[in-house]
């Protein structure tokens, strides 16, 4: 299975691809009619849930497909993978950290953040809790770190090719 799919994924990903969209663009030209006729009320119609439906198919399968797989190249070469696995060991750990040196206390935020939060609230989408906080914040903290260091390494080689 794995040689065959080797050999042929890309080709039956695009064909399922080419698929998907066909069928999504006869059925929107099969109800085309009845949604002219909708004035006030076209957000009600389904019209457009067979691409939605397909596009989170796809992303669901891609989403096993690349955790499976990566998974079998981690097991089937354990030896190879360790420096990867040590990387993501770094990144969880980085996560960590920062997660729990997250500022988690609502009532500690700047003017500007409590009036975010408020609207947010206020809109209806939902409540921010103080672990919610801490994920943002912890999040950001890790995506700011990962940056520098990319910076940082991005000098480094530029200097070190410079040398060579």
């Amino acid at each position: 299975m794995y040689k065959f799919l080797v050999k042929n994924g890309q080709t039956l990903a695009f064909l399922l691809g080419v698929v998907i969209v066909a069928i999504f663009v006869v059925s929107i030209f099969s109800g085309l009619g009845a949604f002219d006729e909708f004035s006030d009320s076209k957000y009600e119609t389904g019209i457009f849930d067979f691409g939605l439906y397909g596009a989170i198919f796809l992303i669901i399968v891609t989403a096993f497909s690349m955790v499976g797989f990566g998974v079998f190249q981690i097991l089937s070469n354990l030896k190879g993978s360790g420096k990867g696995l040590i990387g993501f060991g770094i990144l969880v750990a980085l996560y960590l950290i920062s997660y729990n040196t997250a500022n988690g206390d609502l009532n500690d935020l700047e003017p500007s953040i409590k009036g975010a939060i408020e609207k947010f609230e206020s809109s209806g989408n939902g409540i921010i809790s103080s672990g919610n906080l801490k994920f943002i914040g912890g999040s950001i903290t890790t995506v700011g770190v990962l940056v520098a260091v990319a910076a940082l390494a991005f000098v480094v080689a530029e200097i070190r090719n410079l040398f060579k």
